[in-house]
């Protein structure tokens, strides 16, 4: 019906505000985006197709923001341990996803040699 998909375009706009928000370069409220999508959120749509193309619109880009979202959050996590961890810790991990184990590194103690 209109109504539900008046709410759902409601919906879609409100999540594409706060991934705007997030972002540092669109966080100000004053920017073109930002004013862009509260006059969509404001306007009321009365024409079906024009509702319909809105709507499929900001779902497009919500999803789009969704996913360029969860993408750098993946990334981060992906980067971020295996810098973190360090070369050893990197190579016992990757052994062991290959069902390998590796030999413990001596321990050279400089001043007893």
């Amino acid at each position: 019906t209109k109504e539900r998909m008046a709410k759902e375009l409601r919906s879609e706009l409100r999540k594409i505000l706060r991934h705007l928000r997030r972002w540092p370069s669109t966080s100000d409220r004053k920017g073109p985006y930002w004013q862009h999508i509260i006059e969509m959120y404001r306007e009321p749509v009365t024409d079906d197709a024009r509702l319909a193309t809105v709507r499929r619109r900001s779902l497009n880009y919500a999803t789009l923001l969704d996913s360029v979202a969860e993408f750098n959050r993946i990334r981060m996590l992906d980067t971020g341990a295996e810098n973190v961890a360090g070369t050893q810790a990197t190579l016992r991990k990757a052994a062991a996803r290959a069902g390998l184990v590796l030999a413990e590194e001596e321990k050279h103690d400089p001043v007893s040699s």
